[in-house]
């Protein structure tokens, strides 16, 4: 899993360049294999038998309320992933941890940037179950008429087991003959962007077709580089092909230097997911910084008012009363052109 590649490097780079107050940093890790009650059970175990000082994860977007419930309880500082749902956003803003990733507002605010400049006007879209997905087409169908473009949201989901995409692709077709959109957005996870996209492609689909960041990501390849060809992706921080940013991007040199450091070590690229992994390191260690010592509940107050941080997947902020999303803005779009990320242009 390339969030923890990711998480293992930063670790590993902070220890080589001090450590924290020159004591290096320990991981302790459990596989919770992506499961509520294991999440549950291995984070009491890290805080009442490790005894860690703080704890970084899950990585499941389901995970993170009862991750940060119990971060609660326990007066441990947490950095979790995300990202969060729009009722976390709205709900209790917990004050001993913090969630990272870009939530709907976010992706939602860059879509309809990208609606708007490349002048479409009808939509077609489908999400999987993750609520990211499904709730970024929320807010975009909720924003249609003031965005002055037609959204339908087609009701028919699917979930991480889903293998025969046939019906699905039928059940599209349907819907792109009934609305006749001049562009479709497949809000999925990485694995089944491929078939869908090509699906739609040997189904005579010429319209533009856009994905979410979960499609950052080299799975996208896995039925071949010319599966995914013209494939539109939106990235959250452009951590793909950071070479391809303008010198101005702010995030430019943090991302190229991770870049390199990940290849050498994985011999792979880094995608969203990795990023997602050292960025959470990144937010605990500047907030260990800025309480001065070792004292957890300052590290939790330094966490939940740590403003304007660079990390890869954009700049963050959090304040008391809002500790659910840290990436407000640094979306970036890329095109799939000959199995590379091509930069289309930075969005908000």
């Amino acid at each position: 899993m390339s969030f923890g590649k990711g998480a293992k490097l930063q670790i590993e780079y902070v220890n080589q360049n001090g450590g924290i107050n020159g004591r290096p940093l320990e991981l302790v890790e459990y596989d919770d294999k992506s499961d509520v009650p294991n999440i549950i059970a291995n984070l009491n175990k890290l805080i009442q038998e490790d005894k860690v000082f703080a704890t970084i994860g899950p990585f499941v977007q389901f995970g993170q309320e009862p991750a940060r419930q119990i971060a609660e309880q326990n007066k441990v500082p947490m950095v979790g992933d995300g990202p969060a749902t729009l009722a976390q956003l709205k709900g209790t803003q917990y004050q001993w941890s913090v969630m990272t990733a870009a939530g709907p507002p976010t992706q939602a605010d860059a879509l309809t940037k990208i609606i708007k400049a490349n002048g479409w006007k009808n939509i077609l879209g489908i999400a999987d179950v993750l609520a990211i997905h499904q709730e970024t087409l929320d807010l975009l169908v909720e924003g249609a008429s003031a965005g002055g473009y037609a959204f339908t949201k087609m009701k028919d989901t699917f979930g991480f087991d889903q293998q025969d995409f046939q019906p699905l692709l039928n059940r599209m077709m349907e819907e792109i003959n009934k609305a006749n959109p001049d562009a479709i957005i497949i809000y999925v996870n990485p694995l089944a962007a491929p078939p869908l996209y090509k699906g739609l492609r040997a189904l005579g689909v010429t319209v533009p077709i856009q994905g979410s960041p979960a499609a950052a990501h080299p799975a996208i390849f896995s039925m071949g580089p010319e599966a995914v060809e013209g494939f539109l992706v939106l990235d959250s921080g452009g951590i793909v092909n950071p070479a391809a940013l303008p010198d101005t991007w702010t995030l430019k040199t943090l991302q190229l230097e991770f870049f390199e450091r990940y290849q050498a070590k994985y011999n792979e690229m880094p995608d969203f997911f990795s990023a997602d992994g050292a960025d959470t390191v990144t937010v605990l260690v500047e907030a260990m910084k800025q309480a001065g010592e070792l004292d957890q509940a300052k590290v939790a107050q330094a966490l939940t008012n740590l403003k304007d941080l660079p990390t890869l997947e954009g700049i963050m902020t959090w304040t008391p009363q809002a500790t659910s999303m840290g990436v407000t803005g640094s979306m970036v779009e890329f095109i799939v052109k000959g199995a590379q990320f091509q930069l289309v242009n930075p969005v908000n």
